[in-house]
């Protein structure tokens, strides 16, 4: 589940004067076979806020994550832990170090309704990651181009588009269905898409210090855990062998 909520999940606050623009928002509900949850994206001038919000039975306590995707650097991925007031930054490779659209493998199922949308239904499948995606694509939003432009941890990626765009598939997303393996799935489903007054102050890392490990996830250990030392190991297996 870590793995697709960080994937879905992977992409601030209050200036004084802080100006508010219309961009665009997002709303998805999130649902698994362990947990539940809600997905928001807001947009303005080509950057892009994800706030992700998981609850499930089996954790002590919500897991909520915020990342930033933004247009002076769109390589990096954000993740804001808004309690620390601490940051840790993700670098992607660049565009021409990727496979791209040719490590997708692109099938297009065909037209069905989801709620009240006309939609094209697509597999995708990701060599790279071993993970299979289905997506549900729709034109009937207005303004749809906009909104298939929201680039977001959990909308997919410009890679994902540009793949989807070859084979002749363009829309917004209304759902998208990850699986990556050992029952790992999520379903996204689109409550919400609008324009909306988004303030700038929401893309700010402004008041956070930088991190330089971890995924910076409130309520999650994230750090990598410490080696074994060989000696260490030998003292305890002799000493159950004693015992």
């Amino acid at each position: 589940m870590k793995r697709n909520l960080l994937f879905i999940a992977m992409l601030l606050f209050a200036a004084v004067n802080a100006i508010a623009k219309e961009g665009l928002y997002m709303e998805f509900k999130m649902t698994g076979d362990r947990f539940s949850g809600t997905c928001k994206a807001y947009s303005c001038d080509g950057n892009t806020r994800s706030e992700t919000k998981v609850v499930s039975p089996a954790m002590p306590r919500p897991i909520s994550t915020v990342s930033l995707a933004l247009k002076r650097n769109p390589d990096s991925t954000y993740m804001l832990n808004e309690k620390d007031k601490t940051y840790s930054e993700a670098k992607a490779a660049k565009r021409d170090q990727r496979s791209g659209g040719a490590s997708y493998e692109i099938k297009i199922v065909g037209k069905e309704k989801i709620d009240n949308y006309n939609c094209t239904h697509v597999i995708i499948k990701d060599s790279s990651a071993k993970m299979e995606r289905e997506i549900w694509l729709t034109k009937d939003i207005a303004g749809w181009a906009k909104y298939a432009s929201v680039k977001s941890s959990f909308l997919e990626g410009a890679d994902v588009f540009d793949a989807l765009k070859g084979k002749g598939v363009e829309g917004c997303i209304v759902r998208l269905l990850s699986n990556s393996g050992g029952g790992n799935k999520i379903q996204m489903d689109l409550v919400k898409a609008e324009k909306k007054d988004v303030n700038e102050s929401l893309f700010s890392l402004k008041g956070y210090t930088k991190t330089k490990t971890g995924l910076n996830i409130p309520g999650m250990n994230t750090a990598a855990p410490r080696p074994i030392n060989p000696k260490n190991k030998d003292t305890k297996e002799n000493s159950k062998q004693q015992h």
